[in-house]
């Protein structure tokens, strides 16, 4: 399967086409008239950021990876020595993931939020600043997102929801069920048999290109270079029962994520 590359859809073609039937996209044009786009360079992040602590997330051998009891390990830094840590590797140690919200939503605005992402009853924006080789572990989010690539390319797999007993989901007893014990790029077969039977959708994500990901279908993504996107979670009536039953565990037993 080919995911199809639509341009500048109106709301209702995608209402009916991709949102409802749970179909991702790849949109284009919609983020031309971003300021964002000729103006968000590793330059530009570092001098808004300017003075301000940010907290990457650790990451294992380039990949995100989420503590089955603790959660995800961040580290306090100043963006300068972030951006030193990303020279000359492949396997960058941290990953800059950056909620848009109280000040930082003003350091970074020069974007629109888009117009899919409505009928919502909560939302949440992230900006996400990573090096060559910066890696997702394979995992499903309870909401609907919207993936903006600003800067560089990410290659992306994914699998739909009827493919989940072929990525091994963590047990729900670990609180991690949306994220799979395979590590993609290099799976154990051995263990994961049934990771062959996997038929994902490979696609390499572009600068200025959007990537619609429905609820429940599994992601993996990948920076080919340096690269700076901003996402769009969006939640709905219909999607709200799963998600609060998945936060109440969180944070009962204390789960960041």
């Amino acid at each position: 399967m080919r995911l199809e590359r639509v341009v500048r859809p109106t709301w209702e073609t995608f209402r009916r086409r991709f949102l409802e039937p749970s179909v991702p996209v790849v949109l284009t044009g919609v983020m031309d008239p971003w300021p964002a786009m000729s103006k968000w360079t590793f330059e530009y992040v570092g001098a808004r950021l300017a003075g301000r602590t940010i907290a990457p997330v650790i990451l294992e051998k380039g990949r995100f990876r989420i503590d089955l009891k603790t959660g995800v390990g961040v580290k306090e830094m100043d963006f300068a020595t972030y951006a030193n840590h990303l020279e000359n590797t492949d396997a960058p140690p941290y990953y800059l993931r950056l909620p848009l919200e109280g000040e930082a939503a003003h350091l970074f605005d020069d974007y629109e939020e888009p117009a899919y992402c409505q009928r919502r009853i909560f939302s949440k924006k992230n900006l996400w600043v990573g090096g060559k080789g910066a890696s997702s572990d394979l995992h499903y989010d309870m909401t609907h997102n919207l993936v903006a690539q600003v800067l560089g390319r990410r290659r992306v797999l994914l699998f739909p929801p009827d493919q989940t007993r072929l990525v091994y989901p963590f047990p729900r007893r670990t609180l991690n069920w949306h994220h799979s014990q395979v590590h993609v790029d290099a799976p154990d077969l051995q263990r994961f048999p049934r990771y062959r039977e996997a038929q994902p959708i490979e696609l390499e994500l572009q600068r200025g290109e959007m990537l619609f990901i429905p609820q429940g279908w599994w992601h993996h993504f990948e920076s080919l270079e340096r690269a700076i996107a901003v996402n769009f979670f969006w939640l709905t009536v219909r999607l709200a029962p799963a998600m609060a039953l998945s936060r109440l565990a969180w944070v009962a037993n204390g789960i960041r994520t």
